[in-house]
């Protein structure tokens, strides 16, 4: 028996071994595309092959019973099929499926600009927004180089399409900003409050985008804070304006940064010289405090606040007074927090929750009276995000806003507050990875204007090529009359319909889209001899070229947009429909780059034309029937990359306006009309240097 046992095992095992099923077929797409390389295996075995060329695999097992056979391939969808081994061959055909991976699929580009380091068909990168020429490191001036935002002359904000520099509202992390900008001065442009370093991503649309945003008849400027640091650093700046000092320190798994920095403008203005009269040159400083916590593998606590105070004083033209100054001043103190948390739950579920608050004080001296006003923004949000199968999502979110102004003129004052709540639903369904749609309905109601809306948005993108697509997007939007209106009176939600059309093709050396669209406009707000209604009405139309380049030249990165503008309007004390003093027919821009390695530098340049605008001459009979010459204008800046101390360095100078182009965005009439003052920039050219030091990290070198 102890000799026969064995016997038998060795019988049984090698009866077994010599009982093989051949596995064999192809494997192919649902076009009858071969798949190759894909990996064929039993489950639980190391019994397997890979497709060849065409498709076809074949195997061995000595394995018998039911088994489950998987296969699996790059970009498709792993799957499985269950065979049963008894020694006879097994012949398949097996079809897969291309599964949705967020490098490959679709996305929607009509009306919107991706700009971000990690963004996928990125236009322009976070660094690009920070090294523009001309722009100074300024978001919404880097931004005015994209098609359809106009360039910001004597006014401030963002004009996009036709739209008002109101009709564009900036948000930082979901949350809306109520002030984006410094104080305004007549007659002049303001920069944004907030560097571009303080984001790792930039979404700007130009119409159509998403029902999570509101408020905001033109353009939402979605505004995506960094994560993490990467390591403990410590930021110096000196600058020909003044002075900035930030620390960052980096724990396990949080950060904290502080910020300081001052800036006077007289010293740089006693040198540059000034169409302005100035009485007290801009000066600015401020605060700002950072922490971030990172709570879990995918959860984020960020902290984010600032405070600023500014003071200027001018004696800006007046046409009715030739022989005698007039006086304006301002001191303007900002404060802004912005804390959000985000988290996976239940695994394809996501979180987000937000709140912000914001307090605007300005008040200072005009003419011979004294005003003041104060605006308040107390904001907060949450969003749940459910992730299907591939890249689809469902997105259901609410939000309420307190908005407050308070104004005053010479012991005079009057004020008004506003409840508003809106609620959002948004669907992103990827029916195949190569077609996109996006759905999403919004409501809001106004405790003030007494007053629900509803406005539908729908996208779609197709994607005709490996690079290109189209896309086209709907949408309804509505937004509060502006607040120097609500403060005296309620009144309706004003409305814009988008319609538009896009072609993109992109990779990372090419981007080229072009772009059609139509808006109108109703229920704008008209002020007739200070009767306030919602009469007004409007159009805007048009289209847009977008070309960039970063490979043809080695070293060299350029890009060209030109937008094609025809707008009508009536709002506001207009008493008939027509084009806007802040729009100009043809916009064109030419950004150029070069990088020089061997000697650490990069040049930059931007050429910017922009037609004639409207301006109002009492003179005509035609309202608004004037234009202004062609505004034109040539900026470099050289960044040069160097070590102060053995710590990484950049000397930065910048240089507006080379040639001195005499540009004038319009003109203040007298009364009687018999005399006039050209509105021009405050200088002729303008100079920046810079010199930022970065202690403990050089990680952003190119």
């Amino acid at each position: 028996m102890k000799i026969l046992l064995p016997a038998v095992l060795f019988i049984l095992i090698s009866f077994k071994g010599f009982t093989q099923t051949t596995i064999s077929g192809t494997i192919k797409t649902q076009k009858g595309t071969p798949v190759k390389q894909a990996n064929i295996i039993l489950k639980n075995t190391y019994d397997g092959a890979s497709s060849d060329s065409t498709g076809k695999f074949s195997f061995s097992t000595s394995e018998t019973g039911n088994f489950v056979l998987q296969y699996s391939a790059l970009n498709y969808k792993e799957d499985s099929i269950r065979v049963n081994l008894d020694g006879k061959p097994v012949v398949l055909q097996i079809v897969m499926k291309k599964s949705i991976n967020e490098l490959d699929a679709v996305t929607i580009t009509a009306g919107t600009f991706e700009a971000g380091d990690n963004k996928r068909g990125t236009v322009l990168s976070s660094l690009d927004v920070a090294t523009t020429a001309g722009a100074t490191a300024d978001i919404f001036a880097a931004l005015q180089t994209l098609p359809g935002a106009q360039t910001s002359f004597a006014e401030s904000g963002l004009f996009v399409r036709g739209g008002s520099a109101a009709e564009t509202k900036t948000y930082f992390d979901g949350l809306l900003i109520k002030n984006p900008l410094n104080s305004s001065v007549p007659d002049q442009a303001s920069r944004g409050r907030f560097s571009p370093f303080l984001f790792k991503g930039t979404s700007f649309s130009a119409g159509g985008y998403s029902a999570q945003y509101g408020q905001a008849l033109s353009s939402a400027l979605i505004l995506e804070s960094k994560d993490l640091p990467e390591k403990t650093t410590t930021g110096v700046s000196l600058l020909t304006v003044g002075a900035g000092l930030d620390q960052t320190i980096r724990f396990n798994n949080s950060a904290l940064s502080l910020g300081g920095f001052y800036y006077n403008l007289k010293p740089a203005f006693s040198v540059i010289k000034q169409h302005t009269e100035w009485d007290k040159e801009p000066e600015q400083y401020g605060t700002t405090l950072q922490y971030k916590l990172k709570t879990s593998k995918n959860g984020m606590f960020k902290w984010y606040s600032d405070f600023s105070r500014t003071s200027l004083s001018m004696y800006p033209a007046d046409p009715d007074k030739p022989d005698k100054k007039s006086y304006f001043s301002n001191n303007n103190k900002n404060t802004y927090i912005n804390t959000t948390y985000q988290d996976f739950i239940a695994g394809n579920w996501k979180i987000q929750g937000g709140m912000a608050f914001s307090n605007t004080l300005d008040q200072g001296a005009q003419g011979i009276g004294q005003y003041n006003r104060t605006d308040r923004l107390f904001e907060g949000r949450a969003t749940v995000t459910h992730y299907l199968s591939g890249l689809s999502t469902l997105k259901f979110g609410a939000e309420s806003f307190a908005f407050k102004r308070d104004e005053g003129m010479n012991g005079l004052s009057r004020n008004y507050s506003d409840q508003l709540s809106a609620a959002f639903a948004e669907s992103e369904i990827f029916i195949t990875p190569s077609l996109v749609t996006r759905i999403g309905l919004r409501t809001e109601y106004s405790s003030y204007l007494k007053e629900f809306n509803l406005a539908p948005r729908a996208s779609l993108g197709y994607k005709t090529g490996r690079f290109s697509q189209v896309s086209m997007a709907y949408g309804r939007f509505y937004q509060n009359p502006e607040d120097e209106y609500l403060i005296i009176q309620p009144l309706n939600f004003e409305e814009a319909n988008h319609y538009i059309l896009n072609y993109q093709y992109s990779n990372s050396d090419y981007t080229f889209r072009t772009e059609v669209y139509y808006k109108d406009y109703n229920n704008l707000t008209r002020n007739i001899d200070g009767f306030l209604n919602n009469a007004g009405n409007g159009f805007a139309r048009g289209m847009e070229l977008f070309w960039r380049d970063r490979k043809s030249i080695k070293g060299v990165d350029y890009w060209l947009s030109y937008s094609f503008l025809d707008t009508k309007r009536k709002f506001g004390d207009y008493p008939t429909s027509a084009t806007p003093p802040f729009a100009a027919k043809h916009t064109l821009n030419i950004v150029y780059k070069q990088y020089f390695e061997k000697l650490k530098s990069q040049v930059g340049a931007t050429y910017t034309f922009a037609s004639g605008r409207t301006y109002q001459n009492p003179n005509n009979a035609v309202y608004l029937g004037d234009k202004t010459r062609n505004f034109n204008n040539f900026s470099m800046n050289v960044s040069y990359l160097t070590s102060v101390l053995h710590q990484f360095t950049i000397l930065y100078i910048s240089a507006n306006n080379i040639f001195g182009f005499n540009n004038i965005y319009g003109y203040h009439y007298s009364t009687d009309g018999q005399y006039r003052k050209a509105i021009q920039p405050s200088a002729p050219r303008d100079l920046f240097i810079g010199l930022m030091l970065t202690i403990g990290d050089n990680t952003f070198v190119r």
